[in-house]
């Protein structure tokens, strides 16, 4: 976990952040996602988001547990969203 970027993150965010780690532990490329999504609803509900910096880190962090092939799928379900979103 990068802790310098997680430095400039506010606390709110962190807290969520946090929660996100501990309940992806163990957890498939298939669970982490809707984890993911839960954690951005969290935030939305708080009126917050995460930048998509934040959003990234977040994800590179959850795949440094994942197998290769795990990594693969998040990349490429990065990638839908990242075209999604334009």
């Amino acid at each position: 976990m990068n802790r310098e970027q997680l430095r400039n993150i506010s606390p709110a965010k962190l807290r969520i952040i946090l929660d996100l780690m501990e309940a992806s532990k163990g957890k498939g490329s298939d669970a982490i996602m809707p984890l993911f999504m839960q954690a951005n609803l969290k935030m939305q509900q708080q009126g917050l988001q995460f930048t998509p910096e934040e959003s990234k880190l977040i994800l590179d962090m959850l795949k440094e547990d994942m197998t290769p092939e795990e990594v693969r799928k998040v990349d490429m379900m990065q990638s839908i969203l990242a075209n999604w979103q334009h």
